[in-house]
């Protein structure tokens, strides 16, 4: 079946707030920063028949498990448990028991679902794909040092991303008109820790688009289909890498 060695990563697209989850700001002032902060229609505007999906179930300012336990936002208080907001004001106080609580709650069984996914890929079909599903603000924020706004930014990995992959992605995109940049503003792509610069099987891309692009239903759904069709290749060349079929 075509596409089923891919599988979509979309860890930003949730706006729900758990029960129990304290902040310090008020709920206008947290609406705004969900409303700032959320890959807003990820979860519907990545489509790829016969792939596989994971979608975190709750919002990044819960958990962010695009973040590693230990990560270097955590000096902007915007590590794997957030406690500051995107203009550096306090969000919430928490303290280590409740932060490793949110981490064995939401971000653990995350991380071992994508991990369990990719090995029964790796069995079934001898290589993986994974793309990292993702959208940005079409204005900065104010902790993001890179300003650059293009239409689509494709995050790549040395070990995890060949550069066929991010050629075909960035040709395609490009030859439909869209302004696409490597690793700007947003690098990388996930991987699971176990696979994480060892297995060569696994390859991955992040795909990063201006929201500016999909404003109404029209321009929606002509970014859905291209990006559909620009995701299958990929599927294509990371089977060909492998020998899979």
């Amino acid at each position: 079946m075509t596409n089923n060695n891919v599988i979509l990563h979309i860890p930003h697209s949730s706006t729900l707030i758990p029960k129990g989850c304290q902040f310090l700001i008020s709920k206008a002032d947290l609406a705004s920063e969900i409303y700032k902060m959320t890959d807003h229609k990820t979860d519907t505007l990545f489509v790829l028949a016969g792939a596989k999906r994971i979608v975190f179930p709750v919002s990044r300012l819960v958990v962010d498990p695009e973040r590693f336990i230990e990560d270097p936002m955590e000096s902007l208080g915007m590590g794997v448990v957030y406690t500051q907001t995107a203009d550096g004001r306090p969000l919430r106080h928490i303290s280590d028991n409740n932060r490793q609580m949110l981490i064995d709650t939401y971000y653990h069984p995350h991380h071992t679902k994508l991990t369990q996914m990719v090995d029964t890929c790796l069995a079934q079909h001898g290589c993986c794909l994974i793309i990292d599903c993702h959208s940005f603000s079409s204005h900065p924020l104010p902790y993001e040092q890179d300003t650059n706004r293009p239409d689509i930014c494709i995050g790549t990995c040395d070990f995890h991303t060949s550069e066929e992959l991010m050629s075909s992605l960035s040709e395609g995109l490009s030859s439909k008109g869209y302004e696409v940049a490597i690793n700007s503003p947003y690098s990388g792509s996930i991987v699971p820790l176990k696979h994480y610069y060892k297995d060569p099987r696994v390859s991955s891309v992040m795909l990063e688009v201006n929201r500016r692009l999909y404003s109404n239903t029209a321009d929606y759904l002509r970014l859905q289909k291209d990006l559909s069709n620009s995701m299958s290749q990929l599927s294509i060349i990371s089977k060909k890498a492998s020998g899979a079929k």
